[in-house]
């Protein structure tokens, strides 16, 4: 089945100071030598900040920060993971509550892959759990439905959530697969689990990718 990556983020909600998040901090401070930026806010804004380099793009609010990588080829190879490590151990007492990393994609449409994707019962077996919280989107007439979108949402896989979402664009079927670490503020090890089980997690999504081909 061809995937077309259209990015892979990261996303931390906490308590961040946009202010600081400059060029020469990532660069110098960090070490993370990106060059200059191509693109960015307006620096005399300093509640919001948003950096564009190349294929990665930093976007940081007062209470949540984004690190997003495009471009992408090979899901393995993401950088974003390791720049927001970084990033923690340049500013270790940034409060943190949770941390989220998408893998977004579009998959070709299908009448059997968009049965399978909009169905409940495909994320329960592939996941091997009793029960999702699932949020429907769907259009309604008085002798048909049609699906247009779906967030499933499973908690302690693996000691961490994962929030799937699925929905119909035109031609394709977009999937945004997530796994999240919450309540940091009560259990800080979680992040751990986030960034050390990144691979686990590429691997995870390439046999569901899998199991929606079977």
């Amino acid at each position: 089945m061809k995937i077309t990556y259209n990015f892979v983020s990261l996303i931390a909600l906490g308590n961040f100071n946009p202010a600081i998040v400059t060029p020469d901090f990532l660069n110098k401070d960090c070490e993370l030598h990106l060059g200059e930026p191509t693109d960015q806010s307006p620096p005399f804004i300093p509640v919001h900040r948003r950096l564009q380099f190349q294929n990665l793009r930093f976007t940081v609010d007062m209470d949540k920060l984004e690190i997003m990588e495009t471009g992408i080829n090979n899901i393995h190879g993401a950088k974003i993971l390791g720049i927001f490590d970084v990033y923690c151990k340049r500013l270790p007492y940034t409060p943190l509550g949770a941390v989220g990393v998408n893998i977004n994609c579009d998959l070709p449409r299908t009448d059997i892959l968009e049965e399978k994707i909009s169905n409940f019962r495909t994320y329960l077996d592939f996941l091997d759990v009793k029960e999702i919280d699932v949020t429907e989107r769907s259009l309604q007439t008085k002798s048909e439905k049609t699906w247009l979108n779906s967030n499933y949402r499973v908690e302690n896989v693996r000691g961490l959530t994962r929030l799937i979402s699925s929905s119909i664009k035109k031609d394709f079927l977009n999937l945004n697969y997530n796994y999240e670490a919450g309540n940091l503020d009560q259990n800080k090890p979680r992040l751990d689990l986030l960034l050390d089980g990144y691979e686990q997690f590429c691997k995870e999504f390439s046999n569901f990718v899998k199991f929606l081909e079977a």
